[in-house]
């Protein structure tokens, strides 16, 4: 762990302090991610708002960077120091501003976002096409990325090295698998019923029936800038159809009823990608990252978890840390 000048590691005089304990998350939920350090009190100053901050842990299998970002504030006390941080979020977080973009994608205006506010682009997917977009000074430049990611279906959160990440749910095999009666220590999961199970999105001008130089044009009917997508009760997408407890979206951002149509099914494969929520604790794992897909295996046929997760791949969407004498090394991810 590395604090400004502050070091700390497991290694026979490696660094310059010595660690309690660590708390470190990352978060697509909220305004991203934080670390809460107790460090052991010594001689030398202790580290100061600013500071980069870089935490590394290791279960015997590798290494992996948990999370990168800067110190947010300190505490002191006689035995120990307190330091809380933050990550790259933070700074989107505290940053204002406005600006009108030209036919220019999503991701091209969530990278631009990122790069102004001072945070470093990761993995950021083109997303929709605007023939104009405007941003108002109020909200802050995260909360306009956030935005963006609604309407796009996407997701917005930071890795352990710090990117900022703007993109959609990762669908496929799973990326981590954990032997339920090896590895699992805890576990809270929940299906719920969806409150929507449709989505139809509404926008405007006359781009699909008169060319994209009329898009700034209002017209009496919006069938033709229209679009919908649904999920069915084993949360797969059918586009172009409708559910039973539909959504209706207005955003004069989309011009056509294709770019319409997308953004529907976007959302809607967003909705789909939580079939089951909660969180499950595991033996300390610290190469998983939110975004990624976990599985469990060898779950007892018998036990409820097994109705639920079994045969699934699961969404992580906040993954936490922690290393203390009193828990060991847990990692806990929620879905």
């Amino acid at each position: 762990m590395t604090i400004g000048s502050f070091q700390a590691s497991s290694q026979p005089r490696a660094g310059n302090g010595q660690v309690r304990s660590i708390s470190c998350a990352l978060t697509m939920d909220g305004a991203g991610g934080h670390c809460y350090l107790e460090l052991v009190a010594t001689g030398s100053a202790p580290p100061k708002p600013g500071d980069t901050t870089t935490i590394s842990l290791d279960d015997g299998n590798g290494g992996a960077t948990v999370f990168t970002g800067e110190v947010q504030e300190t505490k002191a006390s006689p035995d120990t120091a307190i330091v809380v941080g933050s990550d790259g979020l933070a700074k989107l977080a505290r940053f204002d501003l406005d600006g009108a973009y030209e036919q220019m994608s999503a991701g091209a205006i969530a990278k631009e976002l990122v790069q102004k506010a001072g945070a470093t682009a990761g993995k950021i997917e083109d997303g929709p096409k605007f023939p104009s977009y405007v941003l108002h000074r109020g909200p802050r430049a995260l909360r306009h990325l956030q935005r963006l990611a609604e309407l796009c279906g996407f997701d917005v959160y930071t890795d352990g090295d710090g990117k900022v990440h703007f993109a959609a749910p990762k669908q496929g095999g799973a990326d981590h698998t954990f032997t339920y009666q090896e590895q699992v220590l805890r576990t809270g999961l929940e299906q719920v019923t969806p409150v929507q199970d449709g989505v139809q999105v509404w926008g405007e001008g006359a781009a699909s029936t008169q060319g994209s130089d009329k898009a700034h044009w209002l017209v009496k009917d919006l069938s033709s800038v229209s679009g919908k997508a649904s999920v069915d009760n084993s949360f797969k997408v059918k586009p172009a159809s409708a559910g039973k407890l539909m959504r209706e979206v207005r955003d004069g951002a989309v011009r056509t009823g294709d770019d319409a149509a997308t953004l529907a099914k976007a959302k809607m494969t967003l909705l789909a990608s939580r079939p089951v929520r909660g969180f499950i604790e595991v033996l300390g794992s610290p190469k998983v990252k939110p975004g990624e897909l976990v599985k469990l295996d060898d779950i007892p046929s018998e036990h409820p978890v097994n109705a639920l997760a079994s045969g699934k791949v699961l969404r992580v969407r906040t993954v936490r840390h922690t290393l203390s004498m009193k828990t060991g090394f847990v990692t806990r991810m929620e879905f």
